[in-house]
């Protein structure tokens, strides 16, 4: 296990590593996170509160589950954040967004030619702004969500060709600009009105063939004949 962190004078941040199991599997986990809110704040007296300020954790974990199986994780949270309220506290702004990203890869080894790598990736961006006066407030949102699986195929032929292929899918959920808010007991929430569904598909194969290794042997079977 090993940790290592910093203290600087706007951010900070740490990492942990480590094995998960010995010769099995490992893991890191990192963060940081600044206080330019905090040191921000002797200069604006005359507001009650006034900053800016950012965070991100991420992880990446790997087990292996056999001599032909490998699995990955990752992930990602970042969060920005920017508030603003002025000395009476009558007006309050707030505008936070951020990224919320994993994913999980399986590895598998068919042969010694032909291996697959089967991943599954969520994605997950949001964005907002938050004003309110006294009685009054609004809220204005978007936002991208993803669901996205995908194979992968790698066949190495004897014949300098590099065989690829694959499928992909992915579940598009769009957010465009979804407003809500109340005005005393009165609220404004539409819901999902605005939401938006997309599917997208894609298969590919490739053929990646090294010409050069093919000129050269060429070139010594005629040797060879001469």
């Amino acid at each position: 296990f090993h940790a290592q962190g910093g203290i600087g004078l706007i951010a900070s941040h740490l990492t942990l590593e480590g094995p998960i199991k010995k010769d099995r599997g490992s893991f890191m986990l990192s963060g940081r996170r600044t206080y330019i809110d905090i040191l921000a704040r002797p200069f604006f007296e005359r507001l009650k509160d006034i900053g800016y300020y950012f965070y991100d954790v991420n992880l990446k974990a790997n087990y292996k589950l056999g001599d032909k199986d490998r699995v990955y994780l990752s992930g990602y949270m970042g969060v920005d954040k920017f508030k603003f309220q002025n000395s009476r506290g009558s007006f309050k702004a707030e505008i936070p967004w951020g990224n919320k990203t994993a994913t999980a890869r399986w590895n598998h080894q068919f042969s010694d030619k032909l291996f697959a790598n089967t991943t599954a990736v969520y994605n997950d961006y949001n964005f907002a702004s938050n004003f309110s006066q006294n009685t009054f407030a609004i809220k204005l949102a978007s936002g991208i969500k993803d669901y996205n699986a995908k194979s992968d195929f790698d066949y190495y032929t004897s014949s300098n060709h590099h065989l690829k292929a694959g499928v992909a899918y992915t579940n598009h959920t769009f957010i465009p600009n979804q407003i809500s808010g109340n005005v005393d007991s009165i609220v404004l929430d539409p819901g999902n009105a605005f939401v938006k569904y997309a599917h997208e598909t894609g298969v590919y194969l490739l053929d990646d063939f090294d010409h050069g290794l093919h000129l050269l042997r060429v070139a010594r079977v005629r040797c060879l004949l001469q």
